[in-house]
Parts: C-alpha cells; structure tokens; sequence
C-alpha cells in the first residue's frame, strides 16, 4: 500500500545548495484545483523534486511528475485517460532582473521568486494544472459525441422540407 503524505514546505535555497531530493505519492483527492477537470479522483501522482545549483550559480529545482489521470471530455464528458509525465526545471531568482533572456527559449526552465518557505503541494499542483490541455477531449474518431454528431449530419436537414414548400413562379411580372 501506498502512503499518501502532503509533501512538506521546503527552503528551496537551502533544498537547492543541499542538492537534496525529496520524492512520494499524492492521492489525486489531495489536489482540489483538478476536481473540476477530472473525471474521477482515483490514482495518484508520483513526484521528485531534486535541488542543485546552475551553470552559473543559481539555486534551482528539478520536479518531475508522473501520474495516469481520467479527465473529462470537453465534448462527450466521459472519461478521457492522460498519462501525464512532466519534467521542468525552476530556476529561483530574486528578482525579474536575474532571469537570462535565453532562458525564455527553453519551455522546460522557468524562473520562480526566490522564497524562504515553499509549498511542494502547491508547486505539484501549479505543474499538474500547467500541463493539462486546455480543451481536453478525444480524438475525432474516438468521441461519443463526434458519432453522435456524425449521424445527426448525415440526416436531412431540417430546411430541406422548407424547399419543398417553394412555389415556382409563374414567371415574369410584366407591368
């Protein structure tokens, strides 16, 4: 069995400069800024967060999340499956002026405030949510509601029985 413990609020500095990792399992009940977007609350995500240092002296974290969610269709609203496997490195800086310009051309490095206290929950949470497509739905040959649209084009439209109503003219008016 798995234990599901909320992960700590961590010194992200100190996490980075210790080079520790912290690693666990969050039941998917734990996370409320996805009960909207799931379908069921069954599972879990498997996290790491591992500190170091960059290149050039920044403290830093490295999360990466694993986790096999249910979503809701935004078009069936049933049961959409995402396996979700996330790695971004976060750069902690203190203020907006730290950040290299380069830095922006990797979509997997981000820069975040340097804070003395630091909610992991809330920081797996911020990467789950960042993650998730913003329409979820399935692919156009595998949603109810697409074969369900499907058919209803393929009827007749319902103008087609106002054409049949059309009289012809008798012909030109002629004054």
């Amino acid at each position: 069995m798995v234990m599901h413990v909320a992960p700590p609020i961590v010194d992200p500095a100190r996490l980075a400069r210790e080079e520790s990792c912290l690693t666990g399992a969050l039941a998917l009940d734990q996370l409320p800024r996805l009960a909207d977007v799931l379908f069921d609350h069954t599972g879990s995500v498997s996290y790491r967060v591992e500190g170091y240092t960059t290149g050039n002296g920044q403290p830093a974290l490295h999360i990466g999340l694993a986790a096999d969610l249910a979503l809701r269709c935004q078009r069936c609203l049933e049961r959409l499956p995402l396996h979700l496997d996330v790695e971004r490195d976060l750069v902690l800086v203190a203020n907006a002026n730290e950040v290299d310009p380069g830095d922006d051309e990797d979509d997997d490095i981000d820069a975040i405030p340097r804070v003395a206290a630091l909610d992991l929950l809330e920081l797996i949470e911020e990467e789950i949510v960042l993650s998730l497509p913003m329409a979820p739905r399935h692919p156009d040959d595998g949603c109810t509601a697409q074969t369900v649209a499907g058919e209803v084009g393929k009827s007749d439209s319902p103008f087609s029985a106002l054409a049949g109503l059309k009289t012809p003219l008798a012909g030109p008016k002629t004054h």
